[in-house]
């Protein structure tokens, strides 16, 4: 070891290029400092990525580290903190005794950061702190966008291993910038003295390129007429370079500018010789260390370096000021031989970057893959199939790393949808969402608390009054978990049918029922209709106490909002607004109606934290279910496939009205769309068309074989299929949050915006001009059927291609005409403007049935006006492959709305034709049934139609 030890006697300092938990466990280090004059260690992406992955040193803490919930990238900085701060305790004594010029352990910011200035400084803060050791260097690459951070870091009194340095122009920068934080630190009479700052220039790698380079250029035959030889060359550039590199130090930190600074204790910027290990074996295995040795600086070695050097490595002079001016030629030289060293030098700096997030990645997955194994009995598996398709999603999930899409996702970057710069920030003001798993679990205590005093108050009812993403998540939880003991009844109103309205007033007492009024906008006209009727009622009822009855959920500063406070409401919840309707199940919107119904919110919120710790940024999207999920929606759509067709358990069936509403929003646009298929039954392989992929959702526990055995059956024949079982209805949870982080992929692939709703605006200012009129007149304009089949009215556009080329007479022929536009890839979709009942659903699944299976054609089924806040905007905005039935019926009821002209039955009326005339001006292929007396007359005489036809 003398030679090791001789290091010191020329000023150079030797630390040691690895760290693991087993060289700091079993002594090796502290052995190393103490007999061999180690005088500290770097550490970077890829010595931990080899350590952790490579041994079981880590597993133990991990296993902690996962069950105490911690996302990956925390479970790593876990791990590496550790590691660094008792290394930092070993090395104490070398910093103590060098009154800080050695002693120290170097911990390196996410190589994800080189070209992110802001982001640097804050892990760079947030990692220095948390070792919380003086003697700890913060690596920081030496790019253009790091150099400013280097600045700050130092000046902010945080020590800094600048790394990445490949050439001299850079290495200056960096040294005016070190320069530049102490006198800032100066000026402001904070100490200088206590600051350490190196900077590695790294060596192997530069003779590797220019190497190849000059190799290309040599040629052997014509060597006479060459000006300069190549072959001279080889092997010279990173020595050369660091010696250039070493006199421009002695340059800065001399003379005037540097000697105030020194007189005040400021310590120099030690240049750190890294990549030191000889790549090339034809040159000698200390070749970097030989050359280099000097004053004020450092050599950091990997393992074999050192013992090469200490074996037969020569130590006899101060080398790094020998030959400078041959180092000078030779830079010259390489200019001469067509070698553009700035060149050179940026792209080693992008493949050093690319060096450190390979690793990083590995390690990552790694972290992950183990994260999986210990967490496989507490969360909901995924299986992916593909069928005939043979998708492979490896390289679409690897391309969305390269581009850190998950990190863009959680850094709320709006350009992962779009380009234009004014939509942007409209899509960033979508993606709240992203955090309510973290940020409504601090608010779990506030919504048991407010649900436990209306329990206690005695309330037997909840009525929801709300519309689409207000009204579909707490119906699923009602349906799904039901009122727990002791907890008041919910009930969800989205009807506008006067029946609808009816049957919720019929069932509740008012004094005993609250109400919420939920709407994101606080102008929804369905839910503000609802609304005005119900707190009438309650006026009249409670007289001034009536507010006590009503809370509201809605976004700040909305007309709800205001009207709420000013009307004594007991509670209005404000949400944030950075949270779209669809996207609003984990929000109050969802939280709150569950929290009333006695729903185990914590619980709720725990397991929908899982997937989200399994989406933040650096996880790989491969190891991202919801990330993964959504990948492959949107690479199998890119064949063809764009039905999504659910199958669920029994006791999680409503979540397909939820994420029916997800998928078809969200993807709808453009000329794009993913048609949800939910709440169909099975059917022979022959009913399905190529189009679809299959959903098997299901909890473990339910009887499911008969399920489990179609879908099976389907694979078989060929189609995909998703496979995803949760442990048990509370995984609700974090199904939730997966579908949204697979539609906000899906979209991402299918290059539209899932944030925005383009079409919906039409049928509403349709709804609006037909009640305008309807005020004027007393008449909504309806047109004139083209055929009436008994109790059948049936209206269509006229000048429709598939009218035109049948010019059908009879209401058979008019069908029969109709379906057979049908293509393949198309579907078609029953839209019902009628209260929901047992025996109407049934005829309305049995049409549905009779079409799917006639014409192996994807069938929907929806009821209006919910619908037009569900999968309205596919059927305007998506593909042109749908095929609409559009029913309404007469209504003997009249119910009126405070406050408007027009009662239920005219604006439901309105809001039908409404939709009809926005889906005829999109040329979509839609008849209008009007059922003319029972409604279930009218479908019993369509499914007679239809069931003839399909036969």
């Amino acid at each position: 070891m003398n030679q090791l030890h001789r290091l010191s006697e020329y000023g150079q300092s030797y630390w040691l290029d690895n760290l693991t938990r087993d060289m700091i466990d079993s002594g090796e280090l502290e052995r190393r400092v103490s007999e061999e004059d180690l005088r500290g260690v770097t550490s970077n992406p890829s010595t931990f990525s080899s350590a952790i992955i490579n041994s079981t040193d880590y597993d133990d803490q991990i296993a902690a580290l996962v069950k105490d919930g911690r996302s990956i990238v925390e479970i790593y900085e876990t791990l590496a903190i550790r590691d660094v701060r008792d290394a930092c305790d070993i090395l104490m004594p070398v910093y103590e005794s060098t009154a800080g010029l050695d002693g120290y352990v170097s911990l390196e910011v996410s190589p994800y950061l080189a070209h992110d200035t802001e982001g640097t400084k804050e892990e760079a803060r947030r990692l220095f702190a948390a070792v919380d050791r003086p003697n700890c260097l913060i690596k920081i690459p030496g790019t253009p966008e790091g150099i400013p951070a280097i600045e700050q870091m130092l000046y902010e009194g945080v020590n800094v291993n600048v790394t990445l340095l490949f050439s001299v122009q850079a290495y200056e920068q960096v040294a005016r910038a070190y320069l530049r934080a102490l006198d800032r630190r100066e000026a402001e009479g904070k100490p200088v003295d206590n600051l350490t700052s190196v900077a590695s220039f790294f060596l192997s790698r530069i003779d590797v390129l220019t190497d190849q380079l000059l190799s290309q250029r040599i040629v052997p035959e014509y060597k006479e007429s060459m000006k300069v030889r190549p072959e001279p060359l080889l092997g010279r550039t990173a020595i050369a370079s660091a010696k250039i590199a070493y006199q421009r130090f002695r340059d800065i930190f001399s003379g005037e500018e540097w000697e105030p600074l020194a007189k005040k204790g400021a310590r120099v910027q030690r240049p750190l010789w890294a990549s030191t290990s000889t790549k090339d074996p034809l040159y000698s295995d200390v070749r970097y260390v030989e050359p280099l040795i000097g004053e004020d600086t450092v050599n950091t070695m990997p393992e074999s370096t050192i013992t090469a050097f200490a074996d037969h490595g020569t130590c006899e002079a101060s080398t790094i000021v020998e030959d400078v001016e041959e180092a000078h030629t030779t830079l010259r030289q390489l200019e001469e031989c067509g070698i553009d060293l700035e060149l050179v030098t940026t792209q080693l700096v992008n493949e050093g970057v690319r060096k450190f997030i390979d690793p990083f990645d590995t390690l990552m997955d790694a972290i992950a893959q183990a994260r999986e194994e210990y967490l496989q009995d507490s969360t909901s598996s995924q299986i992916l199939g593909s069928g005939e398709l043979k998708t492979d999603i490896d390289g679409l999930l690897d391309s969305l790393d390269e581009k850190q899409y998950p990190r863009r996702m959680f850094a709320k970057d709006g350009y992962l949808w779009t380009d234009e710069a004014e939509v942007v920030s409209s899509v960033e003001n979508r993606l709240g969402w992203l955090g309510c798993p973290v940020e409504f679990a601090g608010r779990v205590d506030e919504l048991t608390h407010f649900a436990g005093q209306i329990r206690d108050e005695g309330y037997e009812y909840v009525v929801l009054l709300g519309m689409g993403g207000s009204s579909l998540c707490p119906e699923v939880a009602m349906e799904t978990f039901g009122a727990a003991e002791g907890f008041p009844e919910l009930l969800v109103l989205d009807n506008t049918d006067p029946e609808a309205v009816r049957a919720v007033e019929e069932q509740i007492e008012l004094s005993d029922t609250l109400f919420i009024v939920a709407s994101k906008s606080g102008t929804t006209t369905e839910t503000m209709s609802f609304y005005r009727y119900f707190y009438a009622k309650t006026v009249d009822r409670l007289d001034g106490s009536a507010g006590h009855n009503w809370i509201a959920i809605t976004d700040p500063g909305t007309p709800l909002e205001e009207e709420a406070t000013e009307r004594g409401f007991r509670r209005v919840f404000v949400n944030p607004p950075d949270i779209g309707g669809r996207y609003s199940a984990l929000s109050y919107f969802g939280l709150v109606p569950m929290a009333l119904i006695g729903v185990d919110l914590q619980e709720l919120l725990d397991r929908a934290y899982q997937p989200a710790q399994s989406s933040r940024p650096y996880v790989p999207s491969g190891r991202n279910p919801g990330i993964k999920l959504g990948a492959y929606l949107g690479r199998i759509y890119r064949d063809g496939v764009d039905k999504v067709t659910f199958y669920l358990s029994d006791s999680i069936t409503h979540f397909g009205a939820w994420v029916e509403q997800l998928l078809a929003e969200s993807t709808g646009k453009q000329g794009e769309g993913l048609v949800p298929i939910v709440g169909e039954a099975p059917g022979e392989p022959a009913s399905y068309g190529n189009d679809r992929v299959f959903v098997l959702l299901t909890v473990e526990g339910d009887a499911t074989g008969e399920l489990v055995d179609h879908v099976s059956r389907l694979e078989e024949e060929g189609h995909p299929v998703i496979r995803i079982t949760l442990r048990d209805i509370l995984d609700l949870g974090a199904e939730f949050f997966r579908w949204e982080l697979a539609t906000a992929t899906a979209g991402k692939l299918m290059g539209i915006n899932p944030f925005d709703e383009p079409n919906v605006a039409e049928s509403k200012e349709n709804t609006r001009k037909l009640l305008a009129e309807w005020s004027e007149t007393g008449e909504l304009t309806a047109g004139e059927p083209v055929v009436t089949v008994n109790s059948l009215r049936i209206f269509t556009d006229p000048e429709a291609d598939w009218y035109i080329q049948n010019q059908p007479e009879s209401g058979s022929a008019l069908f029969e005409a109709y379906f057979d536009s049908i293509v393949s890839g198309d579907y078609i979709s029953l839209l019902a403007y009628f209260r929901q009942t047992d025996q109407r659903e049934d005829l309305l699944q049995r049409i549905r049935h009779a079409v799917r299976d006639r014409y192996a054609t994807a069938a929907t089924l929806g009821y209006g006006p919910r619908y037009l806040h569900s999968t309205g905007q596919l059927h305007k905005g998506g593909p042109r492959k749908g095929l609409f039935l559009l029913l309404t019926s007469e209504t003997r009821d009249q119910v009126n709305i405070p406050g408007n002209k027009y009662d239920f039955a005219t604006l439901q009326h309105a809001q039908a034709l409404g939709d009809y005339q926005a889906l005829l001006s999109k040329e979509r292929r839609v008849l209008r049934l009007h059922l003319q007396g029972e409604p279930e007359q009218g479908l019993d005489e369509l499914f007679r139609i239809v069931n003839t036809i399909a036969k």
